[in-house]
């Protein structure tokens, strides 16, 4: 091997290692741990440091016209009366699963004294759920008969139509209609959480009832069996 090619060897070996050296500082002392509620709260060395933490949205705790939107999430799983919580200050784009009940991953800047997390990434899950359609009303039939069906607990079965599923927090989170492609619409009003499946073209099953204007509000959404 002549100099020149030794040499080249080495410098390449040189930015190697500073590379790998650059990536195990940033791993160290800028990435997200990923904690539950309880490891957040009981360590004081996460004060100021930036966490990844997942717990389930506390139903009614968020608002989404508030700027930035705050909400309150608590440990997954924890059946107890009082399980450990902590207050997100969300800066970020609200993801359209968002919603009472799921599961939200956070990253952000803890802050011990308040037991907050300043986060503007956000990742949902919710399991989907899965109903028969058998006894639900079409979108079609439920409208010819909403005069008589306002305020009563009705199933109605559909498909999402394309381009309408949008975060909580407004008068409309969906629309579904009879069949892809179909003219017969109706609004869905649902603050709760939906799974990645609930998307455009999905047959829908959904609990709830008509209001005076016609529009849906949903209590329950699933996917079709």
């Amino acid at each position: 091997m002549n100099n020149r090619a030794r040499n080249r060897l080495i410098g390449i070996a040189v930015i190697l290692v500073v590379v790998i050296a650059a990536a195990l500082v940033f791993f160290s002392k800028g990435s997200a741990y990923n904690l539950t509620i309880a490891q957040v709260i009981g360590d004081t060395e996460n004060n100021g440091k930036r966490v990844k933490v997942s717990g389930t949205v506390v139903d009614g705790s968020w608002d989404k016209k508030t700027n930035p939107m705050t909400f309150m999430i608590a440990e997954t799983g924890d059946d107890s009366e009082n399980p450990p919580e902590l207050t997100v200050v969300y800066t970020g784009a609200l993801p359209a699963t968002f919603g009472d009940g799921v599961e939200a991953i956070v990253t952000g800047e803890y802050d011990a004294d308040t037991k907050t997390v300043t986060s503007g990434e956000m990742i949902t899950k919710c399991p989907s759920k899965y109903e028969s359609s058998d006894d639900a009303y079409q979108v079609t039939q439920l409208k010819e008969r909403a005069d008589a069906m306002v305020n009563v607990p009705v199933r109605v079965a559909g498909v999402v139509k394309d381009g309408s599923v949008v975060p909580p927090g407004g008068a409309v989170r969906f629309v579904i209609l009879n069949a892809e492609g179909a003219t017969d619409e109706l609004n869905v009003s649902f603050d709760g959480a939906l799974s990645d499946d609930v998307k455009d073209g999905a047959h829908v099953v959904l609990t709830g009832e008509l209001d005076q204007n016609g529009a849906f509000y949903a209590t329950e959404v699933a996917l079709e069996k």
